[in-house]
């Protein structure tokens, strides 16, 4: 975060951190600033406390209390309800920058690791055999999220912790203003406008997920290829999370209640500052330069930056991984669609330069 931004940060949560301030050795611009030290250098809150020459305590309280204020003042800024020209608008960027029309957010979800929360037994325990709470979050196309969900048990389901979030039944029962089924691009084949997940997700109208299996046919095996270049976008969103803010780098020593607000302050954070940078010249971008995400070349796909600096030691923020394997069987409609889309990218209207060559290498890689 560079100074100017800091001062911006300052000026919209200053007022309200005055208000908590009065009994408090800090000012609100130290209080801030102690916290985005803890969240971006993952320091313990014996070296936070030390630093500041407060106790532990306070330490603590602060951090805890200017989480809330963050997510509080900015997440009515930075992630705003989305309307239905504001999907428009995302759905033309992912099918511009990653050529899979319709495409309206990419949605994952990770496990953050916690230390175990008092008198919960396994109910956050995952299938890692560690406590963490899980991070639902769906991105736009330029990692940016617009929505997240928080605080699911890391013991839950991956279909249910889709089902129970907020966003997750505002899509189920049409509450979300999507655009309505149009053609797509070029071709006479009507199509929802939808999100793209992993096998982690229920395959539905408005959520397209690979097929599985290996040795796939080759349309099918195209249809994975064009559904991974727009999936990968949420991958790399939450990489630049845990690169960026290090508090991520390792199992976070507090309660559920307060891991729940820095998740929040976290994503707060991201958006805020990417906003920030989004107009300016690539050479000046700090906070998320084009090398520190993944890219495609012809050769596949060339790693970014955040994949060698968070590394794969690291036990946070691991994938969900569908664990119910009786449910989430889609429906006649879903399939059948999840067809038309195949069809779609095949065919000359809805093909990518070099996709079947693409595929062709990637298989020939694997036998």
């Amino acid at each position: 975060m560079t100074p100017a931004q800091f001062d911006q940060l300052l000026e919209m949560v200053g007022p309200t951190l005055q208000k908590h301030s009065n009994r408090e050795p800090l000012s609100p611009s130290q209080r801030l600033a102690l916290t985005l030290r803890y969240l971006s250098q993952g320091d313990s809150i014996f070296s936070i406390a030390s630093g500041y020459k407060i106790g532990r305590s306070t330490a603590s309280t602060v951090i805890r209390e200017v989480t809330e204020v963050i997510w509080n003042v900015l997440n009515e800024v930075v992630l705003k309800p989305l309307k239905h020209d504001d999907f428009k608008k995302i759905e033309r960027q992912f099918s511009e920058k990653w050529g899979l029309p319709h495409t309206l957010g990419a949605i994952d979800g990770k496990h953050v690791a916690i230390q175990c929360p008092q008198n919960s037994g396994s109910t956050f325990f995952n299938y890692k055999k560690h406590f963490s709470i899980v991070l639902l979050a769906v991105c736009d196309a330029h990692y940016n999220f617009m929505y997240v969900d928080i605080g699911a048990f890391g013991a839950q389901s991956d279909g249910g912790v889709l089902a129970n979030s907020a966003f997750g039944k505002a899509l189920a029962n049409f509450e979300l203003e999507l655009p309505k089924e149009e053609a797509l691009p070029r071709s006479n084949i009507k199509m929802p406008y939808f999100f793209v997940g992993d096998d982690a997700f229920p395959l539905g109208t408005h959520l397209m997920k690979p097929y599985k299996g290996a040795n796939l046919p080759l349309g099918k095996a195209i249809f994975n290829y064009r559904l991974s270049r727009a999936r990968r976008v949420i991958e790399n969103a939450f990489g630049i999370l845990v690169s960026r803010w290090r508090i991520f780098s390792r199992t976070i020593p507090s309660s559920a209640t307060t891991v729940d607000g820095i998740i929040k302050a976290t994503v707060c954070l991201h958006n805020f500052i990417k906003q920030k940078e989004s107009n300016l010249p690539e050479n000046k971008k700090k906070y998320c330069p084009q090398s520190l995400c993944d890219k495609e070349t012809d050769d596949g796909i060339v790693e970014g930056e955040w994949r060698r600096e968070v590394g794969t030691s690291n036990i946070v923020l691991e994938d969900i991984t569908k664990m119910d394997r009786g449910g989430n069987n889609p429906g006649k409609a879903a399939l059948e669609l999840r067809e038309k889309l195949t069809q779609y990218v095949i065919s000359p209207a809805g093909a990518l330069p070099g996709q079947i060559n693409y595929v062709n290498r990637g298989r020939t890689k694997k036998n």
